[in-house]
């Protein structure tokens, strides 16, 4: 299983949905949880991004919020996990 890591970021997000919603907020780690397990499979409908996100991955948290992360051999960087692809 790899290592999860959060970028400022995702922090932030992270303690905002804590705040707000504890149901969104289960779902997160529940979807950290899967994702270290396996990046690229799994619940959330995985799928890498293109473009100038090229390199990141995403998952589905609701219809307008995604996971977006990024993962090499050792650990998973959780960039985001409110708002849609940067949407800010």
């Amino acid at each position: 299983m790899l290592q999860l890591t959060w970028t400022e970021t995702g922090l932030e997000d992270l303690e905002w949905w804590h705040q707000h919603n504890s149901k969104i907020l289960k779902r997160i780690i529940r979807l950290c949880l899967e994702t270290c397990k396996n990046p690229t499979q799994g619940i959330g409908k995985p799928e890498p991004l293109k473009f100038n996100l090229q390199g990141y991955w995403s998952r589905r948290i609701t219809d307008e919020h995604r996971l977006i992360y990024a993962f090499d051999d050792e650990q998973v960087v959780v960039i985001q996990c409110r708002h849609h692809y940067g949407d800010r």
